[in-house]
């Protein structure tokens, strides 16, 4: 019935939404929690923080997978700023993107 299929959609939506964040919450507590190295979320922002002084790893290091140092085209070459020409550029593709999902939907 009409009822009972609507019922079963919310039902097996609401179940699915519970079990990513449950998923999401685990991994968090994982790495912010269950780690040595890191312990939490300050401790992170300082480490990210220190990586700047870093210097710029060499193109063989690269490749070894060696990814430290300043970023690119971001101010200060942080990675915890939110001036960054990457990220306007993936903000600008995003909204365009999301233009032609919203007014080109069927549903």
């Amino acid at each position: 019935t009409l009822a009972g299929g609507l019922k079963a959609t919310f039902l097996a939506s609401y179940i699915h939404t519970a079990i990513i964040f449950v998923c999401l919450i685990t991994f968090v507590f994982v790495v912010y929690a269950g780690s040595d190295k890191l312990g939490d979320a300050g401790t992170v922002y300082d480490k990210l923080a220190q990586i700047v002084s870093y210097p710029a790893p060499t193109p063989a290091e690269i490749e070894q997978g060696y990814h430290c140092g300043p970023v690119d085209q971001n101010k200060g070459g942080s990675h915890l700023t939110m001036i960054s020409g990457q990220g306007l550029m993936f903000g600008v593709i995003n909204i365009i993107g999301n233009f032609g999902t919203v007014f080109m939907d069927q549903s």
